[in-house]
């Protein structure tokens, strides 16, 4: 492997913006996975002017979580269980004369089985995204960038937003010998709910997630993390009653492996610290890299 390769196969690409959206049911508070609640260390730290190859460089990533979502903050939960899995391909490249800049094109697709309270199973594909990211790194140590998604509501009824949803996100990376901090904060602009006979205007959203890591050895980098939204209240557009907005606070802990220069896995847990209107995070996740 050339000296630039080992450069970029040190470098993780930038986290997925995902929510999955259940099916509606009746005095239940709402469930969903916070955005950007996938991230793990190094994914903003990434690379630039040489450290891409003239051809570029492909990444394909898998991100998996279970989630017991059978309790709530306010009220009852309708949920029982969610499995949600993301994969997502990305390109990087450069431009030349950007010396100290770098760029990506991403897609996912993804899958999901859904089990609600009253023993109901939803299984079929979840919602296609896809997105540019450009970054510019002032220091050695130090990546800023802007990430863009548009979110297509291809997925299976059950278990798609059924809205056409915009989101801009801020991301940076910082690292120091053994210590790498990653964060973000963004807005989700989301279209209008269709399905059937339902015409809802959907709140928007508001998140932000930063996750510290220290690197011991090759196999042990444990990190912890904090991860947030806030979503707008809505209306039903047929009633004109107004749906409650919600918001939740989690916290994380888990470790990253690199298996090797091509491999990397991170698993953690997520759980609950305060929230409103909407189910309690309770999740393990598992994060695969390769390069190619």
């Amino acid at each position: 492997m050339s000296l630039v390769q080992r450069k970029v196969s040190s470098v993780v690409l930038a986290a997925v913006l995902v929510s999955v959206f259940m099916v509606s049911l009746a005095n239940r508070a709402d469930a969903g996975i916070i955005p950007y609640s996938v991230i793990a260390p190094h994914d903003y730290q990434f690379p630039v002017g040489s450290e891409i190859p003239d051809g570029g460089i492909n990444v394909l990533l898998s991100y998996n979580t279970f989630r017991d979502e059978s309790d709530a903050y306010n009220g009852e939960s309708g949920s029982r269980n969610l499995f949600a899995n993301f994969n997502k391909f990305a390109h990087f490249f450069k431009i030349d004369g950007l010396e100290n800049c770098g760029f990506l094109w991403e897609g996912v697709l993804g899958f999901a089985n859904a089990q609600t309270k009253d023993n109901r199973n939803f299984s079929g594909m979840i919602d296609g995204q896809t997105g540019l990211v450009a970054w510019h790194k002032p220091t050695k140590n130090w990546v800023n960038a802007l990430e863009y998604w548009l979110y297509l509501p291809i997925g299976d009824n059950e278990l798609s937003g059924h809205s056409w949803d915009h989101s801009i996100a801020y991301l940076t990376n910082y690292h120091n010998g053994n210590f790498t901090f990653d964060g973000d904060f963004g807005y989700k602009l989301r279209g209008d709910y269709r399905d059937g006979g339902i015409h809802n205007e959907q709140g928007n959203v508001f998140f932000a997630n930063v996750v510290f890591a220290y690197k011991i050895m090759k196999q042990l980098e444990p990190f912890v993390r904090l991860d947030f939204q806030s979503t707008e209240s809505g209306k039903n557009k047929t009633t004109g009653a107004k749906i409650p907005g919600q918001h939740e606070l989690a916290w994380g802990i888990g470790n990253q492996f690199t298996i090797s220069d091509r491999l990397r896995l991170a698993l953690w847990y997520e759980g609950p610290a305060d929230g409103r209107n909407t189910t309690k995070t309770n999740a393990g996740y598992a994060r695969f890299i390769w390069f190619f």
